[in-house]
């Protein structure tokens, strides 16, 4: 019997094994789930954890990238600003007349909901990668972004002024009015702590976003240790929206609202693994959307409408938690 790292109480499952399927090693790491906030929590983590971030994971190296935005006409430049003020629930007269014709073009996970952000606001991605997602939000004319990451080579600066530091929360200064974590939150060996440092650097009246797989999913019911999203043995704690609101009540923060962005991805990649195909196999979706061979077009559109049937059902396989200081 061990206790839960997240509950805290007792837990009298016993362990189950998953294997790494992703590059193939199948190498096989104990894992367990709580029976009382739901977590799915690696037993041990792995020594040689780095071994399992090899060159093909991810996107760490640098990409190519000119600042559009800044490039454009000071006019055109100016009223794409308004537009996207607008578009952030900073209305105003212009930016409304002008989302009559067009697009702000905003990622989801930022126009999903009003954040109060402004184009200077101060915005940290933790686990950035190379990083796309701030590279989406400077093409919107955000103009504060800073990334860090563990697994980059060396610190990373883009044209428009996007910095990614290599290292982890202690390596970033400051404070946010916007920190986000696009699928980092569940490598994080610990999460309470990680919390944490998140909420020391959040500005009041700031957001965090944590874009995370969601354990207790339908996905996870079906497939069991053929789940892709369990991904061992990277993947260190899979949380529930109770587990993660456990921890993130001890952090001095509350969760207000969690949307769920599964895709089609969860049944096929799991069926891969089912057949103990690993993901970067050649044939796959994931190597090769338009050529792979395992899956055909019919199966994979059912797939994607039954992703988002249970998006709507609050039972995908992953989900957006917006959290907010208490």
């Amino acid at each position: 019997m061990r206790p839960c790292r997240v509950c805290r109480q007792p837990i009298h499952r016993p362990p189950f094994q998953a294997r790494e399927m992703m590059f193939g090693f199948r190498d096989t790491f104990d894992y367990v789930e709580c029976e009382h906030c739901g977590c799915i929590q690696i037993c041990e983590v792995p020594s040689d954890l780095a071994r399992y971030y090899p060159p093909g994971y991810g996107a760490h190296e640098p990409r190519p990238f000119t600042d559009t935005h800044a490039r454009q006409p000071a006019w055109k430049r100016w009223l794409k600003e308004r537009l996207t003020e607008h578009a952030l629930g900073r209305r105003n007269p212009l930016g409304a007349l002008l989302a009559l014709r067009f697009r702000p073009g905003l990622p989801y996970w930022v126009a999903r909901r009003s954040l109060s952000l402004r184009l200077d606001s101060p915005i940290l991605e933790v686990g950035a990668g190379a990083g796309d997602k701030l590279l989406e939000l400077r093409r919107c004319g955000f103009r504060r972004l800073l990334g860090v990451d563990p697994f980059i080579a060396g610190p990373i600066e883009y044209e428009g002024g996007v910095r990614i530091l290599r290292g982890d929360l202690d390596a970033v200064d400051g404070s946010f009015d916007f920190i986000m974590l696009h699928h980092a939150f569940e490598h994080m060996p610990e999460p309470r702590a990680s919390l944490r440092a998140l909420r020391a650097r959040l500005r009041p009246g700031g957001w965090v976003l944590i874009r995370t797989p969601v354990a207790g999913s339908h996905a996870w019911k079906r497939y069991g240790p053929n789940w892709v999203q369990l991904d061992a043995p990277r993947h260190l704690f899979l949380h529930t929206p109770r587990s993660l609101e456990l921890l993130a009540a001890e952090a001095g923060l509350r969760i207000a609202e969690v949307f769920y962005d599964s895709r089609a991805f969860q049944f096929w990649g799991s069926e891969q693994y089912r057949r103990d195909i690993p993901l970067h196999d050649p044939r796959s979706p994931f190597r090769n959307p338009e050529g792979q061979t395992l899956f055909s077009r019919e199966q994979m559109a059912a797939w994607a409408r039954e992703a988002e049937a249970l998006n709507a059902r609050g039972e995908g396989d992953q989900a957006c938690f917006y959290l907010r200081a208490v």
